[in-house]
């Protein structure tokens, strides 16, 4: 059997970078594709090492320490010099333009996924920023093909850089997706032989509401606009009806965002911090509503996962979310609005949408299967490849 090998740069493989991976490659690594995926060494690589452990045939390639954008070129541009691969698919924008560079007189099959939009406080940095991304243009256009992982994503980026459109390079959209069999299997060992354990962190009675904030620590994730809302609510009398777990996430201004919550006295009762965690169904099963306030997404997956078990989703109107919550029974309060978050927090309380939830569960399972993305990206890998 012939087993083409495909080299993966990425420059962190956490949250949504990450997941994608582990849910779409592992399909394609299942049919015959072999992966050396290149990263900055670290501890977000050495855990994404062991989330591949029996991946057979993988291999593992670091970048030295820190962020040298040539370090990264001259890394890649010796990587393509020395070994045969028959495709580059390249994690994120910034990786995929390094990457093009390097491989611009070798000419190996280019795909990179988009896996962020571009909007203020989230551009180009630094100096002469015009030409950097007429820069980015000119070698992106010339890779072999564009994925972005949801449509906003892909408007978001022609907007930036409108000579995509007129090729060489082909565009498409593959939206995200969800290991729906999996992480229905693993809501359900959790329900038969589990121990239910995040209620008690607050020793509450079960008509207490629990809500989870699951998001990096990040403005663009909504959490001082969660905060907010919470406080709004303290004011409004329903401190004692709703309770947060939130986790301890090492990507983001940790220290922080917890010190917002322990010198708020209006709040500090209704968050716990919890650890990461590898699985997120039996959390979500333990919880009454996710609140995902973002202010910018490319494709959120975790709001997919909620929505396959029938969990209570409020998001927001920003991009990318947007698109995932479209016509499901989610809540889209505007972005950085936290007395509208507020007050459709407050709606769930009075009227939870639980059964509205657990109604579309089926509709969702089938709407965000990732198996409809890695179908779409197991055609492309055949169409492109050498």
């Amino acid at each position: 059997m012939d087993h083409p090998r495909v080299l993966v740069p990425v420059l962190n493989p956490l949250g949504g970078i990450r997941t994608y991976m582990l849910y779409n490659l592992n399909r394609l690594h299942n049919e015959g594709y072999r992966f050396t995926f290149l990263s900055g060494a670290g501890g977000a690589f050495d855990t994404f090492k062991q989330d591949l452990a029996d991946w057979e045939d993988t291999e593992f390639m670091e970048f030295p320490p820190g962020r040298n954008r040539k370090m990264m070129f001259s890394v890649i541009r010796r990587t393509l010099r020395e070994r045969s691969f028959r495709l580059i698919h390249s994690q994120g924008l910034q990786m995929g333009t390094i990457t093009a560079a390097a491989n611009f007189f070798r000419r190996v099959p280019h795909l990179i996924t988009l896996h962020n939009v571009i909007v203020p406080g989230n551009e180009v940095p630094g100096r002469f920023k015009y030409l950097k991304e007429r820069l980015i243009s000119f070698l992106t256009q010339r890779t072999t093909a564009i994925i972005a992982v949801s449509n906003d994503c892909l408007e978001n980026h022609i907007e930036r850089f409108p000579a995509w459109q007129k090729g060489p390079v082909k565009l498409h959209v593959i939206v995200n997706g969800v290991d729906t069999q999996k992480l229905l299997r693993s809501q359900s060992d959790f329900e038969t032989a589990g121990t239910p354990w995040i209620r008690a962190l607050f020793g509450e009675k079960s008509d207490v509401f629990i809500g989870g904030f699951f998001g990096r620590f990040m403005p663009e994730k909504g959490f001082e606009t969660f905060l907010q809302a919470l406080t709004i609510l303290a004011a409004r009398g329903y401190k004692d009806r709703i309770r947060f777990v939130v986790t301890r996430e090492r990507n983001g201004y940790l220290k922080e965002s917890i010190q917002a919550v322990e010198e708020n006295p209006h709040i500090a009762g209704m968050i716990q911090f919890i650890e990461p965690f590898a699985d997120i169904a039996p959390i979500l099963a333990q919880i009454d509503l996710l609140v995902n306030p973002s202010l910018y997404e490319a494709c959120p997956i975790l709001p997919m996962e909620a929505m396959v078990l029938g969990k209570p989703v409020i998001g927001s109107d920003c991009i990318g979310l947007r698109e995932v919550l479209y016509r499901t029974p989610s809540a889209a309060p505007k972005k950085g609005d936290a007395d509208a978050l507020a007050a459709n927090l407050i709606d769930f309380i009075e009227q939870p949408a639980v059964n509205a939830a657990k109604n579309f569960a089926e509709e969702a399972k089938n709407r965000f299967d990732v198996r409809i993305a890695t179908d779409k990206l197991l055609e492309l890998y055949q169409q492109y490849r050498q």
